[in-house]
């Protein structure tokens, strides 16, 4: 992840920028555990709650593959497809921490 091209897309400073980021990362690793948990329960709305946020918000940031993952999780959801989004999930785990990484370095 670049943060000047970040930061110069959004039309903010570097330091704006990291505070969203992190921002963002906190509130998606938050609803990617409710996420996690009502897949457990197999609550499809609620699943389709959570991923429809996470996909604004990366949307929102130009997080392509993460509004992209989300993306398909919702779809999968409201479909009631939950096995289909298993890969999905961890992709978003994945660049979550990718960000984290990011943030620390």
């Amino acid at each position: 992840m670049n943060l000047k091209e970040l930061a110069k897309r959004l039309e903010i400073e570097e330091e704006e920028c990291l505070e969203l980021l992190d921002l963002f990362k906190k509130t998606t690793a938050s609803e990617l555990r409710n996420l996690e948990s009502a897949l457990e329960k197999r609550d499809a709305p609620v699943i389709e709650r959570m991923a429809h946020s996470i996909k604004g918000g990366a949307g929102i940031l130009g997080l392509l593959e993460i509004h992209d993952a989300a993306k398909r999780i919702e779809m999968a959801a409201r479909g009631n497809h939950l096995e289909d989004m298993v890969k999905d999930i961890r992709t978003l785990g994945a660049k979550l921490d990718l960000i984290a990484e990011s943030l620390i370095g």
